[in-house]
């Protein structure tokens, strides 16, 4: 179960990197680990012919489980040439599945901004079940944009 929970996760960081335009190529990546050997930070560089510039910067948090909670990212900032805060993971977890909170940051107020998004995945008895939500705040609450079953048969390429 853990191991299906976390490949969901990377799974969906893969798509979030491929839609927004990062093919790994363009890329080198330097990762610190803690004691334990979790990944405590990423640093992405833009690969520019034979030099690295600054990008993007990751922090990760775990709980004593060992699970994901926390995922910062970071942009560098050219002027004033440090990463300064951009936005915010948040996983949570339970019996059903996993729920995935993004909030991005909001330097006027000087924090994240409440979450505007919401991705739950839930594993159900022949697959996942995906909801994503978008926070109405006239409503007060979350409302369900797009649902979808991912069955086991439905990963299927070809049939014998």
């Amino acid at each position: 179960m853990k191991a299906l929970v976390m490949t969901m996760i990377f799974a969906a960081t893969s798509m979030v990197n491929a839609v927004a335009g990062n093919p790994e190529s363009k890329y080198a990546y330097n990762h610190v680990t803690g004691e334990d050997g979790r990944v405590k930070s990423e640093m992405v560089y833009k690969a520019d012919g034979k030099y690295l510039e600054h990008h993007l910067k990751y922090d990760y948090a775990y709980d004593e489980a060992g699970r994901l909670v926390k995922k910062e990212a970071f942009k560098w900032n050219e002027i004033d040439g440090a990463y300064e805060r951009y936005y915010c993971l948040t996983y949570g977890y339970d019996a059903e599945g996993v729920a995935l909170e993004y909030a991005l940051w909001n330097e006027k107020e000087g924090g994240y901004t409440d979450g505007k998004q919401r991705t739950v995945y839930s594993l159900t008895f022949d697959g996942v079940n995906y909801q994503a939500y978008e926070w109405d705040g006239r409503q007060n609450g979350w409302q369900l944009q797009a649902e979808h079953d991912v069955t086991s048969e439905a990963n299927l390429f070809a049939v014998r």
